[in-house]
């Protein structure tokens, strides 16, 4: 099996020499990335980085990435640490769980050889990924990925046992009052590059206004690009009050039993439903939109290739990735991905935009043709020719 590797728009130099910066530390990836500014170093306790976390880290623009553990350990090729060293950030690994007691925001300097230092003192040290490391990584995973393939297989029965009335028969989803018999529907969750996705689909969703199903804070994108989501799902807790407000409906769920948000609903007077499913918020999105009857379902930002079912698998232990794989199965005759969408959606001109263009374009032509000396006396015998025609000339 081979592995695709990534492309990036914000390839760089490899930085040299040291770089500095305040530690910012959380034991939970998502916590850090809230709190992570520009030139922060971010302290990461993750075995196996994938794509979405390191883009994402990437658009905090810290000085540097240091982990505790290996970001790519040789389990499966996890694609986030070729996205930030491609970026020219320096990430080190393995500097060991003794960086995790340092007060959060102490000034460290990270060296070219892997040193953690503060006040010229090493703190830790562990070793500087390189393009070259990073690759030689990658081609190792790909002939583990069979131990990995056997057991989201054996996670997938699982799911199926735990998760039978849903999946099967919808027993459990929200009614949301919207009719989405016979209707075009996106689903949009915050995943891998899934706001450049979502710019790509602006001609689709504009020509065919489609029921857009947003996953969390997934919504706040979507409204940035006129479109608000009719359905938001899942964890509301971080999606702005605006696009809240702007949905016809409001499904919470957390797959592992939290409250998803609902402490903000309350005061706002907003209606909403609940959930009660280990499944993540995209698969549930998909079954909704397949059980409501929708002729397509186009999906964004939810993984679809085996290595990002994989990845999710890793850093989300709540709900796996299995649940992704079976709800696109069970939906599998109207699921879209939409970066092959984009690829093939060509925008479709309305008739009297085309009609305009053509008088417009033969208007010019016209006047081009006058201008010439022997452009005026053609129209005059053209008139008089046509004049008599008509009986007018």
């Amino acid at each position: 099996m081979s592995h695709m590797k990534p492309t990036h728009r914000r390839e760089t130099a490899a930085i040299e020499g040291e770089v500095s910066g305040p530690l910012r530390l959380e034991t939970n990836a998502r916590a850090l990335l809230r709190r992570l500014r520009a030139g922060d170093v971010a302290v990461l306790d993750l075995m196996d980085l994938d794509s979405r976390t390191a883009e994402e880290l990437l658009e905090a623009r810290p000085a540097a990435v240091i982990n505790t553990q290996r970001t790519l350990s040789g389990r499966y090729p996890a694609g986030g640490a070729s996205i930030l060293v491609d970026a020219g950030l320096r990430v080190v690994d393995e500097v060991g769980n003794a960086v995790m007691a340092l007060p959060d925001g102490t000034q460290v300097t990270v060296g070219a050889d892997g040193a953690v230092s503060a006040d010229g003192d090493e703190l830790a040290r562990g070793v500087v990924l390189t393009s070259q490391s990073v690759t030689a990584e990658m081609i190792s995973a790909e002939e583990g990925l069979h131990v990995q393939l056997a057991a989201f297989a054996a996670d997938a029965v699982d799911r199926v046992e735990s998760e039978a009335p849903l999946l099967l028969e919808y027993e459990g989803l929200p009614e949301t009052g919207i009719d989405l018999k016979g209707r075009q529907v996106v689903v949009v969750a915050p995943g891998y590059r899934y706001k450049e996705r979502l710019k790509e689909l602006r001609p689709y969703l504009r020509d065919h206004r489609p029921v857009i199903i947003a996953v969390s804070e997934a919504a706040d994108a979507v409204l940035e690009g006129a479109y608000p989501a009719a359905i938001i799902l899942g964890d509301v807790e971080t999606v702005s009050e605006r696009a809240l407000k702007r949905a016809s409906h409001i499904a919470l769920h957390d797959p592992a039993g939290g409250e998803a948000g609902a402490s903000r609903l309350d005061p706002l007077g907003l209606v909403h439903s609940r959930v009660g499913s280990t499944l993540g918020s995209a698969d549930i999105a998909i079954l909704l939109a397949h059980s409501g009857g929708a002729t397509s379902i186009v999906t964004l930002g939810v993984p679809a290739r085996l290595t990002e079912l994989l990845e999710t698998a890793s850093h989300d232990q709540t709900t796996g990735a299995s649940g992704t794989f079976l709800a696109r199965l069970q939906a599998s005759d109207k699921i879209i991905d939409s970066q092959a969408l984009a690829v093939l959606y060509r925008h479709r001109y309305p008739w009297w935009v085309v009609a305009a263009l053509l008088a417009s374009a033969l208007l010019a032509l016209g006047v081009a043709f006058w201008a010439t000396p022997g452009g005026r006396p053609w129209f005059d015998q053209v008139w008089q020719t046509v004049g008599g025609w008509i009986g007018v000339a």
